[in-house]
């Protein structure tokens, strides 16, 4: 300060402080009900011991405010924090990860809510309110988690503005200026979004390993029954654009898995150890994704899967490693959706080389009597290995085998109860079943396990697969390359022509198909009237929430760089670009909101534009109008001073 008046330099004073208050206490119940709903939101995410935990110190709360009491002893409070922090160091082991983190932060802002007794500790917990709606983020980015957290963010700025006003303020005016506030920080937000730089890589330190077991995957071995049971799964798996038309049903095979280990009627990839890495790097060098094929993106969900679904036959690829089976797996799981880009085509097309056929032609189980003398006579009616495949399709076909959602258990001897008792299955019991035929006849065969059609959206016309779409067929060794056989073509080519999900409407509880009129299809694939409203509103919503996460949620470094190159900057160094456009376009907007704040020209009426004309003619004539004077004053003023005028 000293040296200020030495320079005779005058600061403005000080803003005084504004007038203590205490918060209403409808305030303190709005903040309640914030806490109250971030406490239910964590029952969905987290362990629920943490949420009854969170809902019991809130409700000692707002006894409090009921009872207009301030806070508990600070022995009880003690004892509620150290409860709190045994808590979560016994549930989750530790404080790393997301669920530990969130639970953390949900005991932590009802721990404060209870001890606030001023107005500076209500601020803390809207803060720490703040955090809880931006955590959301690491669980869900969805555009109806997006829009809940918009919500839930105004609900805390007009909360803030409730307390920093002491004077009571409506619950609709405090949220009108806080969408106020929003809207103002809404083009910033724009600008980061797009142009911050994207991180490449991930951190180290989240998710945790147990954060990761969200999403579903398709199992590593196949038992019969299983499949069956993933067909009323409508969880999605994934959603693909293609560059042209969508392919029929019938091409739509989307492998991921692989196996060629038979135990049994139970049948298992090979272990990673067993993998051919050489042949898939060759493939890997080999791939690229040539114009003309069948070119497509798929969008997947979270999942636990290593495995990569694309479209039979896979020729080029953006995302994972090729193995010598045309299955493509990633070296790291994703924690969140993700896409990638794949060329495929409709026969293999890379070279298969040498085959192991001991390898896959060795089976556990051996077959009966009864099984072997059906082989035989095969055996003396085919030539070669499709005609093999063709007579056992036949079999399936001609003899009574039924496509059933809820197939009877197999006992000790699967294959003979299936093919000869029970006669009926789902696909992985054809697949099982007829690649262990193959193999007890000598002809090399493997199981492929993958998804089959996909439901169209006419909208986005883009294809969603779903889980119930787990589909399981049959690849045999013929004449030099791999042959995909589907057996269950052969017992349901509905279940391949119309899909999953028309045969689930359809399905009566026990046969496929079996009691549905030509209407009711005809109305299940064409709808009309409030059906096929009710599609359209269906397939708007599920494609505006693909969309979003398309081109927002999946918003990466590279996207980030597209943008650049679709903008005209193409110089490879994209970081200098970027802060280039970020501080600009800052500079842009701070300019815009000052200029909001400039005092704009008032458009004057003609009798204030004649009044003002008065006043400035008796200026010059040494009559001034004071600021306290009011025209009558000013021209009683004149008067006196020139009466004659």
């Amino acid at each position: 300060m000293n040296f200020l008046n030495r320079f005779k330099i005058k600061l403005p004073p000080l803003p005084s402080p504004p007038p203590a208050h205490q918060p209403t206490r409808s305030t303190l119940l709005h903040i309640a009900a914030l806490i109250g709903f971030a406490t239910i939101v964590h029952f969905a995410i987290a362990d629920p011991i943490i949420g009854f935990y969170a809902v019991l110190v809130l409700g000692l709360k707002i006894g409090l405010i009921t009872f207009d009491r301030h806070t508990l002893p600070r022995s009880i409070m003690m004892v509620l924090t150290i409860l709190s922090f045994v808590l979560v160091l016994f549930i989750y082991g530790g404080w790393s990860g997301q669920k530990a983190g969130i639970s953390f932060l949900v005991l932590l802002v009802a721990l404060k809510f209870l001890e606030s007794r001023i107005l500076r500790d209500y601020y803390v917990v809207c803060l720490i309110l703040y955090f809880l709606a931006a955590s959301s983020f690491l669980f869900a980015s969805s555009l109806l988690n997006i829009l809940l957290v918009i919500t839930y963010t105004l609900a805390i700025t007009s909360v803030l503005l409730k307390l920093s006003n002491p004077s009571p303020v409506s619950w609709f005016k405090a949220m009108g200026a806080s969408m106020g506030i929003v809207t103002k920080a809404l083009p910033l937000a724009i600008l980061l979004f797009f142009f911050f730089p994207r991180i490449q890589g991930s951190f180290g330190f989240l998710p945790s390993q147990d954060d990761l077991s969200g999403g579903n995957e398709l199992a590593n071995s196949m038992v019969a029954g299983e499949f069956a049971a993933s067909a009323f799964d409508d969880t999605p798996a994934f959603r693909v654009t293609f560059d042209g038309d969508i392919p029929i049903n019938e091409q739509l095979y989307w492998r991921s898995k692989v196996m060629t280990i038979e135990n049994n009627f139970a049948w298992e990839v090979a272990p990673a150890d067993q993998r051919n890495v050489r042949d898939a790097a060759i493939k890997s060098r080999a791939a690229n994704l040539e114009p003309g094929e069948v070119s497509y993106e798929i969008l997947h969900e979270q999942s636990k899967d290593y495995f990569l679904p694309y479209l039979d036959y896979v020729v080029g690829f953006s995302e994972g490693s090729i193995l010598g089976d045309y299955s493509v797996f990633q070296a790291q799981r994703k924690d969140s959706n993700f896409s990638y880009r794949g060329t495929s085509t409709a026969a293999p097309s890379l070279p298969e080389g040498n085959i192991n056929r001991a390898a896959l032609t060795t089976t556990l189980s051996k077959p009966s009597a009864r099984t072997q003398a059906l082989m035989n006579r095969w055996r003396r009616q085919a030539q070669d290995a499709g005609q093999l495949a063709q007579l056992v399709l036949n079999h399936f076909n001609t003899e009574e085998f039924r496509y059933s959602l809820l197939p009877p258990v197999l006992e000790s001897e699967p294959i003979d109860e299936f093919l000869f008792e029970t006669r009926t299955g789902y696909c992985e019991h054809y697949a099982g079943v007829f690649t262990t035929l193959m193999r007890w006849m000598g002809v090399p065969a493997r199981v492929v396990v993958g998804y089959q059609g996909g439901e169209r959206n006419q909208v986005g016309n883009y294809l969603l697969v779903k889980y119930s779409d787990a589909h399981a067929w049959s690849e045999i060794w013929d004449d030099g390359r791999w042959v995909r056989v589907d057996p269950t073509a052969a017992i349901s080519p509905d279940r391949i022509e119309l899909g999953m999900e028309a045969l689930l409407r359809l399905w009566d509880g026990n046969e496929l198909l079996s009691n549905a009129s030509g209407r009711a299809l005809s109305n299940l694939l064409n709808p009309t009237g409030m059906d096929r409203v009710w599609r359209q509103i269906s397939d708007s919503w599920n494609n505006v929430g693909y969309q979003w996460n398309r081109w927002v949620v999946n918003y990466d470094f590279q996207a980030q760089r597209q943008l650049l190159l679709n903008l005209g900057f193409e110089g490879r160094d994209s970081l200098y670009t970027l802060v280039s456009i970020l501080f600009g376009g800052s500079m842009l907007l701070i300019l815009v909101y000052f200029w909001q704040l400039i005092p704009k020209a008032v458009r004057l009426e003609e009798a204030q534009q004649a009044y003002l004309s008065f006043v400035s003619r008796f200026r010059r004539h040494q009559v001034r109008k004071a600021p306290a004077d009011t025209p009558h004053e000013f021209a009683r003023k004149a008067i006196r001073r020139f009466p004659h005028m």
